[in-house]
């Protein structure tokens, strides 16, 4: 298969790498910051590639895909497909749009398979997630602007609400304690409350902070009827080699569509309006 990518930033070596191990080939490549803001689109329109694989700031993913889908490509956008759930809806039936999930690869998701579903009765979830945020480019990036990110819950936590989502189901009733962001030199977001299910309740907090807070440190837990699975193995989850499987169910036609989008974004929608 053919790939096109948009965004030539911090993950794209992690797509180059898995695109290569799959035995893909790229055959275009355009950056804003070298090519110009409007250059993708004269590539998405010319490029002879089969997919068109988008890897930039948040804002810029729904006309992105909107684009590709028009010249009949296949899309490959990173998380969260979209920051706004009109956007999603409008995506929601789409059949050649796919995102990046990876987290769903990871080992561990197995395991909690194996070790939690035979259990009867709710499980009892806590999702702890911390981060320390010290670097340059994510201050001064776009990652820490609310209108281009969508906010720490769509940049960060749509990986593990979509994981609690694809692994317990839907969400019936979400309660809400606290959401805070800060998004200046010194970046803090701390957001937590309870997601409660047919077959699960969970307590879920997620904390960001420019430097280590008494007990914050860096942390990906879920604890699932009292067991703890760490998905913190490396300091960015990027780094776990995880995109790679991610481009294998790209070319058997399967990954994660705009239907199944829909719901963490739905779930992060709720949260931020609550």
């Amino acid at each position: 298969m053919k790939f096109a990518i948009i965004g030539k930033g911090f993950i794209f070596p992690s797509h180059e790498k898995a695109i290569k191990a799959v035995g893909g080939k790229i055959v275009d490549i355009v950056d804003e910051k070298t090519d110009g803001p409007d250059a993708w689109k004269s590539m998405v329109k010319k490029t002879t590639a089969d997919c068109v694989v988008v890897l930039t700031p948040n804002d810029l993913h729904f006309e992105m895909v909107k684009l590709a889908l028009e010249q009949e490509k296949i899309v490959l956008c990173e998380k969260p497909l979209v920051t706004k759930l009109e956007q999603a809806k409008i995506l929601a039936n789409e059949d050649k749009i796919f995102t990046v999930l990876q987290l769903r690869h990871h080992p561990l998701v197995e395991l909690i398979k194996k070790e939690q579903f035979s259990k009867k009765g709710k499980h009892i979830i806590n999702m702890n997630i911390f981060f320390k945020r010290n670097d340059e480019d994510y201050i001064n990036g776009w990652k820490n602007q609310k209108n281009r990110s969508g906010g720490f819950l769509y940049n960060v936590g749509i990986h593990y609400f979509d994981l609690l989502l694809y692994l317990f189901g839907d969400a019936q009733r979400v309660k809400v304690d606290k959401v805070y962001e800060d998004n200046g030199s010194n970046p803090k977001a701390e957001a937590k409350g309870v997601i409660e299910g047919i077959n699960f309740i969970c307590n879920w907090q997620i904390f960001i902070n420019k430097k280590e807070d008494g007990d914050i440190v860096k942390k990906r837990e879920y604890i699932i009827n009292g067991t703890p699975y760490n998905f913190s193995s490396k300091d960015n989850l990027a780094q776990e080699n995880l995109h790679k499987f991610t481009y294998e169910d790209l070319l058997k036609g399967k990954g994660v569509k705009p239907k199944e989008t829909l719901r963490s974004i739905e779930l992060v929608e709720e949260i931020y309006m609550t």
